[in-house]
């Protein structure tokens, strides 16, 4: 997955603001631990705007439960990467079936529940979404996905200009990060011919 790094993202929208951003240096504390608030928020914002792949993953999993009590996996297993929102679950795996089978399921509580079957497998592929990164001004480098980076920093820009009271500059920036979006979720959908995820079964049947 390509990336960049937060600190980078910070500088652009701190000198898009009409600031000093040649060095992270030049963003006071304060600032700077604002800006990564704000940060981890729209990033959370556009992490989730659309079923974006590189953010996506197919694991298998193991169902837990029984007849009596019914049958589930919990977003949270042992051993597994704690599971963001779920857009389908399969019978089969996708790297070994061209049109894989999908199970109907109901989302409920922390959980993905099913319907009661004796033919339910007991290991299944979920499609899921990653759970957003949460960033650290102790951490400056850590990385974020490079498709959404863009969008972030327009929106970084966006709130550092609320703060300053320029509104129609801050709308502005708003208007820019909305068509960044569009424009790489286009990419996938119109130009790579991608499917996108949102078609998943959340009933019971």
């Amino acid at each position: 997955m390509r990336t960049v790094t937060l600190q980078s993202i910070l500088l652009r929208a701190w000198q898009r603001a009409g600031n000093d951003g040649s060095d992270i240096a030049n963003i006071p504390s304060g600032a700077k631990t604002m800006l990564v608030a704000a940060a981890n928020e729209r990033i959370s914002n556009c992490w989730e705007w659309a079923d974006w792949p590189e953010l996506m993953r197919v694991e298998s999993r193991t169902v837990q439960g029984d007849a009596t009590n019914g049958y589930y996996i919990d977003y949270e297993q042992s051993g597994q990467t704690a599971m963001g929102e779920v857009f389908g679950v399969l019978r089969d795996s996708p790297a070994t079936h061209v049109s894989p089978r999908a199970i109907g399921f109901t989302l409920l509580g922390d959980s993905v529940r099913f319907p009661q079957s004796t033919d339910l497998p007991t290991t299944v592929y979920v499609n899921y979404r990653v759970r957003p990164t949460e960033y650290s001004a102790n951490n400056l480098s850590a990385t974020v996905p490079s498709v959404i980076a863009k969008a972030v920093g327009y929106l970084l820009t966006s709130d550092l200009l609320t703060e300053d009271g320029q509104l129609d500059k801050a709308l502005a920036m708003e208007q820019l990060a909305e068509s960044e979006l569009i424009s790489q979720r286009d990419k996938y959908y119109f130009q790579q011919n991608q499917p996108s995820m949102w078609t998943a079964r959340v009933n019971q049947y």
